[in-house]
């Protein structure tokens, strides 16, 4: 993965721990819009996003599909990192 990719999926994965919807959204559409490839992860972040903003929280299903959507250890390490 691109590291200017890596470091905005991570910034995005960020924002989630911390509430921040924007800005997480932001982070992961330029993370898509250079790599295509991250519809998995985009989806995921979505699903998080869609989230916090009705429940007021991530689920854990939700943290888990991040989990599971993320291809590298590092950003792995960010997932488990920002859980709330």
């Amino acid at each position: 993965m691109d590291p200017k990719v890596r470091s905005y999926a991570a910034d995005a994965i960020r924002a989630i721990g911390l509430g921040d919807v924007p800005t997480a959204r932001t982070f992961i559409a330029q993370a898509w819009d250079i790599d295509r490839s991250l519809s998995r992860l985009t989806d995921a972040v979505y699903l998080a996003c869609a989230e916090l903003e009705s429940d007021g929280r991530v689920s854990t299903a939700a943290w888990n599909n991040l989990a599971d959507a993320v291809e590298s250890g590092e950003l792995l390490a960010v997932v488990e990192g920002s859980r709330t």
